[in-house]
């Protein structure tokens, strides 16, 4: 199970976080990704997935 775990977007090299303490992430229609943290913000996202580290608690896309 993922709990808490950071979203960054890596764009030409360097990582921006998206959200902190994600608890849901889903495709979406068109390729997006939908995250909602465990306080029940949301973003949406066009992007893949490239890096999951459970160690480090973090999830790594890149835009699409």
């Amino acid at each position: 199970m993922m709990c808490d775990i950071s979203v960054f977007i890596r764009k030409n090299g360097a990582e921006e976080k998206v959200l902190e303490n994600v608890d849901i992430i889903e495709e979406v229609a068109g390729g997006g990704m939908r995250l909602v943290n465990i306080f029940g913000e949301e973003e949406t996202i066009s992007a893949r997935m490239i890096l999951y580290n459970n160690s480090e608690k973090r999830m790594v896309f890149t835009p699409v």
